[in-house]
């Protein structure tokens, strides 16, 4: 039997927690970054450039839809919703005092209750179309900027460089989802002092107006970084939109074991797999761009990013989780682009599709 003074330690474990978050929120300095109204020119440039990515036909969007399986994206669905919901993980920063005076940020519910956490909102919606963006290199010289920007919504991970890159990459991003490395990258940056590098944060947090900037770590120094990100938005008068999760996407161990079959190497899913799985909660139909990360490909060398020389990572088995996306791929779960989108075959296979279903229908005539 489990003795009471366990729950009182338990009790007194979250509370003490909580208090924490709480202070660390209110102990952040607000004193403004006064490097706004120089960046002001800046920003509305990247607007204008958007009109240089050519939008594709929109019936070639519409034949692109018909790849996907509706029963097989609904069985992942039921794998992918047991451990992610945009109202706990992509919630307005504006709502994080009432969250952790009035919710209990590991159950999500109110505190003393097992009613849901109804006192935050989220900026998501629901969302026919997404492209769900990597960073990997071989995105270069691919052309499926106009592609990515013909979705309803586009989500990246970790605020890549996007507007140099836009012909293969796109312009656009709805949401982007960063880690804890980069998240304190960037407040790091705010506060270095140093100008150039400052203007540089805040043009590629302003690239896309009314981006929503998430991240996938809930503790004390990631609330410290998100605010110090959130006044220099608001000091800046930028549109782009801050968020928080309820608790860390590192949490949901389970995400890999359903999916994959095995637990993770490091124990928990990289940003890229949470992200797609996060998306599915939201999208009907989902096409990945940028996830490829082996080193070659139809015997060209392949840049682990688009944007810059780092190597390839072992943080993660992102081999396994990139045959994970090929088996999603052949399920029709999701499309995974690979290589230059204007002969993806993927495309191909929904042509082929869609004259079946046509067939199938009697609606042709032989």
């Amino acid at each position: 039997m489990i003795k009471p003074s366990i729950y009182v330690t338990a009790f007194c474990g979250l509370g003490l927690a909580t208090i924490v978050l709480l202070c660390v929120y209110d102990m952040i300095p607000m004193n403004p970054l006064k490097i706004g109204r120089r960046l002001k020119l800046i920003m509305p440039d990247r607007q204008h450039q958007r009109s240089q990515t050519t939008v594709p036909d929109k019936r070639v969007m519409a034949k692109l839809e018909v790849y996907f399986d509706k029963q097989n994206i609904r069985n992942i669905q039921k794998i992918t919703k047991r451990y992610f919901d945009p109202k706990k993980d992509v919630i307005y920063f504006s709502d994080f005092k009432i969250f952790m005076q009035k919710c209990d940020h590991l159950k999500f519910t109110l505190r003393k209750s097992k009613k849901t956490c109804n006192v935050v909102r989220t900026p998501i919606k629901h969302y026919r179309t997404c492209a769900v963006v990597g960073n990997g290199g071989i995105l270069l010289h691919s052309g499926c900027g106009a592609e990515i920007d013909a979705h309803e919504f586009v989500i990246r991970c970790n605020l890549p460089p996007v507007h140099k890159y836009r012909r293969d990459v796109g312009s656009r991003t709805n949401l982007t989802i960063v880690n804890g490395k980069r998240l304190k990258q960037i407040s790091d940056v705010l506060q270095s002092g140093d100008f150039k590098r400052q203007k540089s944060a805040l043009a590629e947090l302003g690239e896309t107006p009314g981006m929503i900037l998430g991240h996938s770590i809930q503790d004390p120094d990631n609330i410290r970084e998100i605010q110090v990100i959130d006044t220099a938005i608001k000091e800046n008068k930028m549109s782009t939109i801050t968020a928080f999760p309820s608790n860390s996407f590192k949490e949901n161990k389970g995400l890999y074991l359903d999916l994959i079959g095995r637990m993770a190497r490091g124990n928990f899913a990289s940003t890229g797999l949470n992200t797609f799985a996060l998306a599915s909660t939201f999208c009907d139909k989902i096409s990945m761009y940028g996830f490829y990360p082996m080193s070659t490909y139809r015997g060209k060398p392949v840049p682990y990013h688009y944007y810059d020389k780092r190597t390839h990572s072992e943080s993660h088995d992102l081999i396994e989780e990139n045959e994970l996306f090929k088996r999603l791929d052949d399920q029709k779960v999701i499309r995974h682009v690979v290589g230059k989108c204007k002969d993806a075959p993927t495309i191909q296979s929904a042509l082929e599709g869609a004259w079946m279903k046509l067939q199938k229908l009697g609606e042709l005539v032989i």
